[in-house]
C-alpha cells in the first residue's frame, strides 16, 4: 500500500460525502510519472519530474483509448522553444507490474495566466520523508497539482485535482490509488497553508491537519 501523510488527528468538518467514481493509475516513461483519473471512458491527470520540481508539472487532459494498448491526451503546460502544439509517440510502463501502453501525446502552451502567491512547490514534514506539494490554478480559481514524499519513485507521487481557491480560502482532494480521497481545506496566510483534512466518504471519523510552507520556486 502506497504510503500516506501522517497527521495529527483533529476533529471533523462538512465535505461532500458522494463516492468518488474514477479510477487512478500510474505510469512511468523515462524520467517522466504520469498519473491518469478515469472517468468512464476518458482520462485526465498530471505528469511531471521530477517531480518535486514545479516546472515539470502539466496537466493531461482529454485523454481517451484510441485501441487496446493505445491511449491519446493532451499535455497542457509543456515548455517549449514555442506555443506551437506537438504530437509524439511515447511508450508508457506500468509502476508496479510489466503493462506497457503506447500514446499518442499532443503538447501544447497553458493559457497565459497572471502569477499568484499560490504557484510553486509548498513542503510539510512527513512520516518519511518531507512532503512536497506542487500548487497550481486554471481558469481563474481551479486548484490542481501533485504531491509527492519520496518523489523519485512513482508509488511516492499522488494527484491533486477538484479544487478551489477563494480569497485566502483553498480546498482540494488528494487522491489515492485504492479509489479514495482525502478533502483537504485550509486557509493562506502569507506563506503558509494550514489544513484539515478528512476521508471522503468517512466525514464523520477524526481526520488530520497539515501546515505547508511556501512556495519554493
Amino acid at each position: 500500500m502506497r504510503a500516506i501523510l501522517a497527521l495529527a488527528l483533529v476533529g471533523t468538518f462538512g465535505v461532500p460525502s458522494f463516492a468518488a467514481e474514477y479510477g487512478l493509475d500510474t505510469w512511468t516513461s523515462g524520467a517522466k510519472t504520469y498519473v491518469f483519473k478515469t472517468q468512464g471512458d476518458t482520462f485526465t491527470g498530471t505528469a511531471c519530474g521530477p517531480c518535486d520540481d514545479p516546472t515539470t508539472v502539466v496537466r493531461i487532459a482529454g485523454g481517451m483509448t484510441i485501441s487496446p494498448g493505445h491511449v491519446s491526451f493532451s499535455i497542457v503546460g509543456s515548455k517549449g522553444p514555442s506555443a506551437a502544439t506537438t504530437t509524439s509517440i511515447i511508450t508508457l510502463k506500468h509502476a508496479g507490474d510489466d503493462k506497457t501502453l503506447v500514446a499518442t501525446v499532443k503538447s501544447e502552451a497553458a493559457p497565459q495566466t497572471p502569477r499568484v502567491l499560490l504557484d510553486g512547490r509548498w513542503v510539510a514534514a512527513g512520516r518519511t520523508a518531507q512532503q512536497n506539494v506542487t500548487l497550481k490554478l486554471r481558469d481563474g480559481d481551479k486548484v490542481w497539482g501533485v504531491i509527492c514524499g519520496p518523489c523519485d519513485k512513482p508509488e511516492g507521487v499522488f494527484l491533486i485535482d477538484d479544487g478551489a481557491l477563494d480569497g485566502d480560502a483553498i480546498s482540494f482532494f488528494i487522491h489515492h490509488v485504492e479509489n479514495r480521497r482525502n478533502f483537504m481545506k485550509g486557509v493562506i496566510t502569507g506563506n503558509v497553508m494550514k489544513f484539515k483534512w478528512v476521508r471522503e466518504g468517512r466525514e464523520t471519523e477524526p481526520g488530520g491537519e497539515m501546515t505547508l510552507i511556501g512556495p519554493i520556486r
